[in-house]
């Protein structure tokens, strides 16, 4: 059986530990920030071995699993890579930095190992990838959250979120890859949509604060040669965490399964 290492405890990393569990498939160790092992263990398990450095493992994994966010991406996937150790993860919008996305290619070539991204909080990434062998023309990402799900982003700089009770406010309107350095924590749909089209650099992205609203919702309008499509999807958050997609976590649980070969 596989070992397999999580980062982060958070809402996300709860769900895919215990949904993983469910499913026979055990996490051995998790790997957190230092100082913070105590808090890992008893949000995840009390036996789990617990590290702050891939050095630390006492044998290393063969696959982590990335659910903290860009900052975890880049400070342990390249080592993992280069030492061999297969990696997921949900933070896509982290290669909107070209030279990270550069070194982990390097790492993987290296280290012979592979280098996974989870569909996120969004779905229809095979249309994309299809439509893409013909000539895909215009891909456009519109998010809209309330503006709680908006809270600790760059939308409180643009906007005022308190006001948005019965009406919506844009407050970015550009590039995937604009849109995925600006906001780390809520632009990797925008991120994943365009590594799975036209790229980071064509894909079109708006982030709207909707105070009508209480789900989630993420648009892609879609132009090529194959024809037009939108895709609508409506998603809620974790019940622990109004800022984590279900969706999300799902689809961790979901590229697991296809990494280990057991769908």
């Amino acid at each position: 059986m596989k070992k397999i290492a999580i980062i982060g405890y958070g809402a996300i990393a709860q769900y895919v530990f215990n949904t993983l569990k469910k499913n026979d498939i055990l996490i051995t160790s998790l790997i957190c920030r230092k100082g913070r092992e105590k808090q890992a263990r008893s949000c995840l398990n009390k036996k789990i071995e617990v590290v702050s450095l891939i050095k630390d493992f006492k044998t290393l994994p063969s696959l982590i699993l990335d659910c903290a966010g860009h900052k975890a991406l880049k400070d342990y996937a390249p080592e993992a890579l280069n030492k061999g150790i297969d990696f997921i993860t949900l933070s896509a919008g982290a290669l909107a930095d070209d030279e990270l996305l550069k070194n982990l290619k390097k790492a993987a070539t290296s280290g012979k190992s592979n280098f996974y991204i989870a569909s996120g909080a969004v779905g229809g990434l095979d249309l994309l990838t299809a439509s893409k062998q013909g000539e895909l023309k215009q891909v456009t990402y519109i998010g809209r959250k309330p503006p709680k799900g908006w809270l600790g982003s760059r939308a409180e700089e643009i906007i005022n979120l308190s006001k948005l009770k019965n009406s919506s406010e844009i407050h970015f309107s550009g590039t995937a890859r604009e849109a995925a350095k600006l906001y780390p924590k809520n632009a990797n749909v925008a991120a994943s949509i365009a590594l799975a089209g036209i790229g980071l650099d064509k894909t079109k992205v708006k982030l709207i604060a909707d105070g009508r609203i209480s789900k989630n919702i993420h648009e892609i309008e879609i132009i090529g040669k194959f024809g037009s499509s939108t895709i609508n999807i409506q998603g809620v958050s974790l019940p622990s965490n109004p800022k984590s997609s279900a969706l999300a976590a799902m689809s961790m649980v979901a590229e697991v399964r296809r990494v280990l070969d057991l769908n």
